[in-house]
Order: structure tokens, then sequence, then C-alpha cells
């Protein structure tokens, strides 16, 4: 009886070892195979690399893993421009900017070396995040410098010159037929809106309100006007039958390879983009200012791109080294057509450039020397801009001796 008894247990001892066996092999073997296990579907793929972009350029980066630089690094080397950098020598500087109540990132690069790329004051001043080398600025009208290379390359390419009329694009605008592509780039067409397009809603609307409401006023002179630009959007979309954003997104991140520059859909999208600020005391945040409605969508071409100094150096870097158009398409595109100084997105002031953008309280102020070598870039979320000009034009001097002006 006994031994009946200790049979049958065994028997039952039996099968739970073998389900714990076969399971422990089959854990095992999803292990091994855990990346094999599924198919990938397009949506699923997408999906991943967008939520990789995503994480890629919304993180804040740890400033403990970004410790401030002493000594000088080379401009002409863009993975440099992600570095904190002061040297002992650029204290002066560094004076000036906090004695001027600066909030927002400076750069400072001489005789093509980074001297100085600091943050200033808040990026968001309710949650405590202090600015930084990665805070993202909308550079308003800086933005017409982009439209315009855009503008080159189509040039370079065969598919506009400087003289081709208006009016093969958009016929219906008055005088069309007599507005070259030079000067829609010099603001010297002497066109401007009607009025300020309140309801669009995309590229497309912007450009349409822009045909049907741009009236020649100023023939012959520089008069500038946003409307030349939302125009050229507009011939590039015609010209390459994609939307603006993309141009943007293949020209500049995908083959120049700025990783810091957004599109305004994803400006509040991304963890990096400063809150703007208004007041005139620095140390004053509770002045919080927002776009007004539609305010990015109308800019279209002229003033919804958001980037850091970095970034935005690195494009003007690239333009003046001709890397990014040739040097033949850039010295005819800047020829002069009146005594005004506008060439294409910035003004030509002989021995530097200066470019200048304002949009919702952000402020991008530029000073450059032609070969890209010696540089001030103020981006600001914050200030009084009178003082920033100032502020900006007595650096530039300080850094190169040659008289300034902003």
């Amino acid at each position: 009886m006994r031994g009946r008894h200790f049979k049958n247990k065994k028997k039952r001892l039996i099968y739970p070892i073998l389900f714990l066996l076969i399971f422990t092999l089959l854990g095992y073997w999803l292990y091994g195979n855990r990346h094999n296990l599924f198919f990938a579907t397009a949506s699923t793929t997408e999906a991943s690399k967008e939520a990789t972009i995503e994480s890629s350029t919304t993180e804040q980066p740890d400033a403990e893993n970004n410790p401030t630089i002493t000594t000088p690094l080379a401009a002409n080397d863009y993975q440099n421009l992600d570095k904190d950098v002061l040297l002992a020598s650029s204290d002066n500087y560094d004076n000036s900017l906090k004695l001027g109540n600066f909030v927002g990132t400076a750069l400072i690069v001489k005789n093509g070396q980074i001297i100085l790329h600091q943050g200033y004051g808040y990026q968001n001043f309710a949650e405590q995040k202090r600015n930084s080398i990665h805070s993202l600025y909308q550079i308003g009208s800086v933005q017409k410098s982009f439209t315009a290379t855009l503008i080159y390359k189509q040039i370079e390419a065969g598919r506009l010159s400087l003289e081709t009329p208006l009016s093969q694009f958009f016929p219906q605008v008055f005088g069309s037929e007599n507005i070259t592509i030079r000067q829609m780039l010099h603001m010297t067409s002497g066109l401007t809106l009607s009025e300020i397009p309140l309801t669009v809603t995309n590229e497309a609307e912007v450009v349409n309100f822009a045909v049907n409401n741009a009236q020649l006023k100023y023939s012959g002179r520089f008069f500038y006007s946003p409307v030349n630009y939302v125009l050229l959007a507009g011939i590039l979309r015609q010209i390459t039958h994609t939307s603006y954003a993309q141009l943007v997104e293949n020209t500049f991140k995908s083959q120049l390879g700025l990783r810091q520059l957004v599109t305004y859909p994803n400006w509040y999208q991304n963890a990096n983009h400063t809150v703007s600020y208004g007041g005139k005391d620095a140390a004053d945040y509770n002045q919080v200012v927002t776009e007004k409605t539609g305010q990015f969508v109308r800019e279209l071409g002229t003033g919804n791109l958001g980037m850091t100094a970095g970034d935005l150096y690195w494009y003007y870097h690239q333009l003046l080294s001709g890397n990014l158009v040739t040097p033949d398409v850039l010295n005819a595109a800047w020829q002069r057509e009146t005594k005004a100084t506008y060439t294409g997105g910035q003004y030509d002031k002989g021995m530097y450039l200066r470019a200048n953008g304002m949009i919702a309280s952000q402020h991008c102020m530029v000073l450059i020397s032609k070969d890209g070598n010696d540089a001030v870039f103020l981006l600001s979320n914050h200030g009084n801009v009178t003082n920033y000009q100032t502020l900006i034009a007595n650096l530039y001097t300080d850094l190169t001796g040659v008289s300034a002006k902003f």
C-alpha cells in the first residue's frame, strides 16, 4: 500500500517539473530572439524613428555633462559649437554682457576661434531653467537669409536667374513683369501688403494671400517689406514642388547638418525653446509674451525658424565659405542696385555683415566679418532692444577694432 502511494506521488511531481523545465527553456529562447519576434511595419518603424528624433532634439542636455572649456576652440569644427566656452581672456566680454543685463545666449568668435559661448539669465523662469548654449530662439527676419540661400541654390541649378521676372510665377501681381528676383531679394521691388493676413493656417494660404494683396507702391527704391520673401517662398514651392518647411529640412538639416533648427509647428514641442519675456528690467520675468494668433504661420520665409546661436553661426560660416552656394552666385546676388545695403537677409556694412530679427519679444542680432572669422551673435528672449544693440556694437568693435554700428 505504501509503495503504491509513493508511485502515485512520484507521478504527480513529474508534471510540474516538466512544465517548469519547458517554461524555462521557452523563456530563454524568447530572450535570445526578442528582436525578431514581430514584423516591423512601416508605421511602427517610422514611429520609432520619430521617437528617437524627438528625444534627441527636445532633451535638455545636463549642464554637469557640459563643463566650461577655458581654451579656444576652432570655429570651423561644427562639434565645437556644441560646447560651453569661456576663456580667461574673454572675462571683459563676459562682464560686459552681465553689466548690460543681457538675457539669452552669446557666441563670440575671434580669428576663427570660439572664445565665448555662454547662456545668461533664464530660458524658463517658472521652471528655473537657465539659458544655455542649447537654448533655442526665434531668429525672426534673419530667416530671410535662409530663404535667399534657397533661391541662390535654384539659380545655381539653372532653374532661376537673378533677372527672372515675378510674372513667370505670379502674373496676377500688378507690375510683376517688371519685378525681378534680384529686386525681391534686395527689397527694391516696391511691393507691400495692403493688409496683414490674420486667418491663414498653412503655407499655401499665406502665399495666396500675398499674391492677392500685394501692391506696388515704391518702385525703384529700397522699401523693406516681408511680402517679397513670402513670394520667394511661393516661387520655391512652385519650382521644387516641395513645401518650404521641407526645403528647410532638406537643405539646412539633412545637407548642412544643423541639429538645432526647428520650424514653427515644432517650436513649443521642443524642450529647449525659450520663453519670451517683456519689460525693460532684465531681472523681471513676470511679463510672459506669447505670439499673436497665426503670427508664426504668416511669417512664411520671413521669420518662423528657431535655432541655437551655434547653429546660426555655422550657417553663416558655411555660406561665407562657399559651402552652401558657389562664391560666383553669392557675389552676383549681393551686387547692389541702389545705395541700400540690404543683400538678401542681412546688411553689407563693408567690412562686416549685420543681421537683425525680432518677433514676439525674441531678438536675434548678428555681426560677422565677411570671412566668418570674427563674429558676435546675441540671441535673446528678454530685455531692452536699444541696450542690446549698443552692447553688440561695442562688443564687435572691441573684438575687431572695426567701428561697428547696429
